[in-house]
Parts: structure tokens; C-alpha cells; sequence
């Protein structure tokens, strides 16, 4: 049944929206506004850079709280500073960009507030996806529960590592960086396929210098993408430890993991160690880093949707299914693991 399971097929399988709350405030007592972002074909960073310049203000000035995957429809939020008081008319600065049928971006006025969003803020994300590909038994057991408990492990899932239909190296750039090997990190980066890639392909300058042009947060993504990639490692090291005749190493997109096979196997990680120290980085002319840790297991519930034939797929079924996750989660490792367990 894993390897019937497709995920992701067409955009609309994947919806995200973001769980953030924030504090809203009259227009007079405001410094910020806040903006909701929908779109499709984007990453958030690159989506960030397009709403800088149709509003006119500087790409660090535009804020968001997380990060949203280009394949799939998300919606989040964005903050952009109140230059100066709101009139009687619409809010400025609402649009919509599209290029073509799977790129596109809205962009419409949410409320005042008297602070920016940063990354750290977000409570986590709703997720409404489509199984594809499944036989008539698979679909009948989803479809018969309806609700289903979930315990995963809290995996950082391929998508960290690298742009659909890329190569997963995003934490080499990290690496690199962290080393100060300027150059490779450089042509790491160019080689990804990444928004940033093609300005790290045609670079001509010294080599750091095109580290010290780019967004610092997108430099902080590198750096955490290689935090992500030794976290991985940690929770895999323990989990041969803890159950090694439960959890075979595999390879998801060539990246190495181990699943436990039974919730039982899940379990005894929790049971072993409920989290792992992670370094969170920010970026201001160098690596800034932020120790803290991450939760081993996490525990959600699937709530089981619609089901009918699969229409990308003739003879099979699609279901859908809809669950909420904390921020840095991934839904993509949460139903990868649901089902090795089927």
C-alpha cells in the first residue's frame, strides 16, 4: 500500500493554512498591517520578494512566520510596516499576480497590529490533503474509522532539503557556510534550483558577498536546513537503538530514515527520549545560533473526508483527509509513516 500511495499529484491535493493568532488594533494606534498571503507555485521567500516590490518597501520589511511549501495551495500571513495612517478607502497594496495556471499569488488586507511577524511565532498549520492511487481495501479501512489517532515521528521530511524535482542539498549549502567555504556553498546553491540559485550561478563577485546580498533569512534557512539534516540523524541513531528489529533504514528521495513499523515502535521512542537539542539560526553577517529543542513523537488526529474514484488514476479510489500539526511539522512525514503502519 506505500507504494501505491501518491501524494501531491495535482496542487489542489495539498491546501495549508497557517494557525496564527494575532493581536489586532485600531488603525490609528497601528504600526504594522497585516496581509494574507494565498498562493500556489511560490515558495514563501520567493512570494516575499514579489510583495516587496509591488508594495515599495524593503524585502526585510515584509514578515512572515513560517514557511510554506510551493507545491501545494497555502495561505499565511505577511506584516509590512504602517508607513503612514490608512484613509477612508480600500487598504492599498491588495493584488493578484498569476503566470500561468500553477503560479500565482493574492494578496488582501487582514488588519493593524503593533508588531511585526518573525519566524518562531507560528502555532502550527491546518492540512487538507488527497490520498491518491489507493485499491478499494485501503480506501474501505480509512473510510470505515473516520477519526484516526496518530503518534509519528516528528521527522524533518525531504521538501526541508531541497525544491521539488531537485536535488535534496540544501544542508550542504548549510554546511558549507558554516565552514566559511564561501565557494562551495556558492555553487551548492546554484545547483539547487532554488529562487536564489540562478543570482548564485551568475555571481561574479567575492563569493561571501553573495551570502551578505541575500535576504538573512533566507541565509538562515541554509544554516537550518544542515541543523535539520544532524537532527535527523540524532532521532535515527535512537531509533535503531530503541527498536532495530522495528525500524529498517531506508531512503526517501535518496535521504536516509527509519520508520518504525508499529505504533508500538513510536511509542518506545517517545518513552526513550520525548526530545533532542536543535540549533535554530539566524543570520546578521555570520551564523547567530539559537540552541532549543524539538519534539521526538508527535501526536495528531485525522479526520477522514471525502472518498470517491480516482480521477487521475482510473480503477483506483481518493480520500481525503484533514488534521492540524504544530509549526515545524510535516504532514508529507506524518501520513508516510500512517501508512508504512497500514
Amino acid at each position: 500500500m506505500t507504494d501505491a500511495l501518491v501524494l501531491k499529484h495535482r496542487q489542489e491535493d495539498f491546501r495549508v493554512r497557517e494557525n496564527l493568532v494575532v493581536a489586532l488594533t485600531a488603525p490609528a494606534h497601528a504600526t504594522h498591517r497585516y496581509l494574507l498571503l494565498h498562493k500556489r507555485g511560490h515558495t514563501t521567500m520567493e512570494a516575499v520578494g514579489t510583495v516587496a516590490e509591488r508594495l515599495g518597501v524593503a524585502r526585510a520589511d515584509v514578515g512572515y512566520a513560517g514557511l510554506k511549501d510551493e507545491d501545494g495551495i497555502t495561505e499565511q500571513l505577511l506584516s509590512v510596516p504602517l508607513t503612514s495612517p490608512p484613509g477612508d478607502g480600500p487598504p492599498p497594496g491588495e493584488f493578484t499576480e498569476r503566470s500561468g495556471p500553477e503560479r500565482e499569488l493574492r494578496l488582501s488586507h487582514y488588519g493593524y497590529g503593533q508588531e511585526p511577524l518573525a519566524v518562531g511565532q507560528l502555532n502550527g498549520n491546518g492540512f487538507r490533503v488527497v490520498l491518491r492511487n489507493l485499491d478499494e481495501a485501503a480506501a474501505a479501512r480509512l473510510t470505515e474509522r473516520r477519526r484516526v489517532n496518530l503518534l509519528f515521528v516528528n521527522y524533518y521530511d525531504t521538501q526541508r532539503f531541497g525544491v521539488p524535482g531537485g536535488p535534496k542539498r540544501t544542508h550542504l549549502v548549510g554546511e558549507a557556510l558554516l565552514e566559511e567555504d564561501w565557494a562551495l556553498a556558492r555553487r551548492e546553491l546554484a545547483g539547487l534550483g532554488a529562487p536564489e540559485s540562478g543570482e548564485a550561478a551568475r555571481w561574479t563577485g567575492q563569493d561571501r558577498d553573495l551570502f551578505r546580498a541575500l535576504d538573512p533569512r533566507t541565509v538562515a534557512f541554509y544554516l537550518a536546513a544542515h541543523s535539520s539534516y544532524a537532527w535527523n540523524a540524532q532521532v535515527r541513531d535512537l531509533i535503531a537503538a530503541v527498536c532495530p528489529d522495528d525500524a529498517p533504514e531506508s531512503a526517501v528521495d535518496g535521504l536516509p530514515y527509519r520508520f518504525p513499523a508499529t505504533a508500538d515502535g513510536v511509542a518506545a521512542l517517545l518513552a526513550s527520549c520525548q526530545e533532542l537539542p536543535y540549533l535554530r539560526y539566524a543570520y546578521r553577517d555570520g551564523p547567530v545560533e539559537r540552541p532549543t529543542v524539538r519534539p521526538t513523537v508527535i501526536q495528531t488526529a485525522l479526520t477522514v473526508g471525502a472518498d470517491g474514484p480516482d480521477g487521475a488514476f482510473p480503477g483506483r479510489r481518493a480520500v481525503e483527509v484533514s488534521f492540524l500539526l504544530p509549526s515545524g511539522c510535516y504532514a508529507t512525514a506524518a501520513l508516510r509513516q500512517w501508512f508504512l503502519r497500514r
